[in-house]
């Protein structure tokens, strides 16, 4: 437990013991209900207004590197009116470096701790921001696939693409709830602090807009960029075959030849005269020869 104090308080709670939740408990008469909520990751984003403090819960990506994709993680609020705890089950970035903002910055740690409503707002917008950075290894990645297309190099995009798309899903899945979540804490929040918080939840609704379209243009750039290399995998596809196709055509006469006078029969026509096999040989090269000039005529080759 850390308590950083000003004329709010911040009581930040990593990785919670028994005895953390029933200090909290007992000090703030926190409903049993959102104690047993406190003990786990939640099922689901949401904020409640009691009749002293609001309890939200707040659940964002994290990109795993060695998964490539990213998962949720979630920060449990309990807001009263001088005093905002949160709590987290693992080491959270956003708010490592929120702490650390705070201790170099006098400035900030006074505006951010004059009351829960900015003190709310800040942790709120910081875990936004690490969300919108969460997003540049997406962003680079697409910046990388478009830049290899027309490359031949299909193969690496198509793997590229496999491995992004998953993350993208799951990126969105996360956070689709936050824009349900912020306007509930608009409505709740103005009843809890008044109507002069109204312009900084909003403004969070805005940081959250921002974000999801910023994802909506990376699906869409995704799925560009995916039909594209498709259409490059048909057209070698399809080039291949053809060229396949012709050589079994051009060969045919050669093979023909071949079973036909390699047949023990007799009266077979061109065997016993002299150079009876270059005569063969001589036909069979005409007759591709032919073939080949049929299908250079056509546009085959």
């Amino acid at each position: 437990m850390e308590i950083i104090k000003g004329k709010a308080t911040w009581i930040d709670i990593t990785k919670k013991s028994q005895h953390d939740i029933d200090w909290i408990k007992q000090k703030f008469k926190i409903h049993p209900v959102i104690v047993d909520e406190l003990k786990g990751p939640s099922a689901r984003a949401h904020v409640e207004h009691y009749d002293s403090y609001l309890y939200l819960v707040y659940q964002f990506p994290i990109f795993e590197e060695v998964k490539k994709v990213s998962r949720r993680s979630e920060v449990d609020f309990i807001i009263t009116k001088d005093t905002v705890i949160t709590v987290h089950y693992e080491e959270l970035l956003p708010l490592a470096e929120f702490k650390k903002d705070l201790g170099r910055n006098a400035e900030l740690k006074d505006r951010a701790l004059s009351n829960t409503l900015l003190l709310a707002y800040n942790l709120l917008l910081a875990l936004i921001s690490f969300e919108e950075r969460q997003l540049r290894h997406m962003r680079e990645k697409i910046e990388k696939i478009g830049g290899q297309l027309f490359k031949n190099k299909e193969k690496y995009v198509l793997q590229e693409i496999s491995y992004l798309k998953p993350d993208l899903s799951e990126y969105r899945i996360i956070i689709r709830p936050q824009e349900h979540l912020l306007k509930s804490l608009l409505y709740t929040g103005v009843d809890f602090w008044g109507k002069s918080a109204r312009v900084y939840l909003n403004d969070l609704i805005g940081d959250y807009l921002r974000l999801t379209d910023q994802i909506e243009d990376y699906r869409e750039a995704l799925e560009d960029f995916e039909d594209t290399n498709n259409q490059l995998i048909s057209i070698k596809t399809i080039e291949v075959t053809k060229t396949f196709t012709i050589l079994a055509f051009l060969t045919f006469p050669m093979m023909l030849f071949a079973a036909l006078f390699s047949m023990n029969a007799k009266d077979t026509p061109l065997v016993n005269l002299p150079y009876s096999f270059w005569i063969i040989l001589g036909i069979m090269a005409v007759a591709m020869s032919l073939m080949f000039a049929y299908f250079k005529k056509k546009e085959w080759l």
